[in-house]
């Protein structure tokens, strides 16, 4: 009897039916947990895409509204403009993230303002500081916008993965004053060169040929920077917020009349044949602040170390400008700037 009880019990334990199911199940319910974490980071990287998409239009958005510049020369970027623009577009209705529209004072919001270092040096970070950084570190004014939401997890539970996780979007825009583009010296002229006063105060371009001579003391034209620098090598580093009549100058903006001449920056700022764009003011005068009372163009048609020889033309397009419509009687130009750029997630 006892053998018989016993070869049963062997019997069962090497009976291997219905290990199949077994297995099967514990497959299927692996399967369906991966699956289930598979579909979950899909709706997390998509989640994290939107955030990223926003980011990019929020900061796009924000740096514009810096125009125009506030305070007294130099003027500094509308810092709070662009912040509110950057808001405004994030919590735009079609900028949704995980279908859920972002709404004002929405702690997962982020937005900061100030100036991105194109060439920082050793040891400086990217704090976004309202005070202009030295020159040479090629300062930028920017919109740095970060933006998180938290993703449920729904399937991934099943194989132990819980949430929710954190899906974060940052980008950080500029508006550009460095534009490598040549046709706007840093040269300011005064109006009577360029201009025929007649009666009631009346302008008429002079076409007359002229010698255009930047001085070291007060003429016809002189160089300029944003700085308030009183040296030709503060030239050489605002050279680049001239590369376009603007980045943040604009008919109303200050610039900088420093002393001095430079045949290098004749050299290699002007050339003989191009049209230039350069910004008018009432008088210059070295070492002394003026307000660009409008802009005007001015064909090279010869130049030597110090000088250039060419005539006064209609103002025609400027790079950067605003299309809206010109003051009646006065060909300038209200507003110009250069294009935004994302610089950094």
């Amino acid at each position: 009897m006892c053998n018989r009880k016993a070869k049963k019990k062997c019997a069962l334990a090497f009976d291997e039916s219905g290990s199949i199911g077994v297995i099967a199940a514990i497959i299927f319910t692996t399967i369906c947990g991966f699956g289930g974490l598979a579909l979950d980071f899909g709706h997390y990287y998509k989640v994290k895409a939107e955030l990223q998409r926003t980011a990019d239009a929020g900061a796009l958005a924000g740096v514009t509204g810096f125009i125009p510049y506030t305070g007294t020369a130099p003027k500094t970027p509308y810092w709070t403009g662009g912040e509110a623009l950057a808001i405004k577009m994030i919590t735009d209705e079609h900028n949704k993230a995980d279908d859920i529209q972002y709404t004002t004072g929405d702690a997962t919001i982020v937005v900061e303002s100030g100036y991105w270092l194109l060439k920082p040096v050793s040891g400086d970070t990217q704090t976004l500081p309202k005070v202009r950084p030295d020159s040479t570190k090629l300062p930028e004014p920017a919109v740095k916008v970060t933006l998180s939401r938290d993703v449920t997890m729904y399937l991934a539970p099943l194989i132990g993965f819980s949430g929710p996780m954190k899906a974060t979007g940052s980008a950080t825009a500029i508006l550009p004053e460095v534009y490598g583009v040549t046709g706007v010296p840093p040269i300011g002229v005064d109006i009577d060169t360029v201009y025929n006063i007649g009666p009631g105060d009346t302008l008429t371009i002079d076409f007359t040929q002229q010698d255009i001579k930047p001085q070291s003391n007060k003429g016809v034209a002189g160089w300029i920077n944003l700085n308030g620098g009183n040296s030709v090598p503060s030239v050489r580093f605002d050279v680049p917020l001239f590369a376009n009549p603007g980045g943040p100058v604009q008919t109303g903006s200050s610039v900088y009349f420093t002393p001095g001449t430079e045949a290098t920056l004749m050299g290699s700022l002007v050339h003989v044949g191009e049209t230039l764009i350069l910004p008018v003011v009432d008088f210059v005068e070295k070492t002394e602040w003026k307000t660009i009372q409008t802009w005007c163009e001015f064909v090279v048609d010869e130049k030597d170390a110090n000088s250039m020889t060419g005539h006064f033309k209609e103002i025609g397009y400027v790079p950067g400008q605003k299309p809206d419509a010109r003051p009646a009687g006065l060909p300038e130009t209200p507003f110009v700037w250069d294009t935004p750029k994302l610089v950094s997630p």
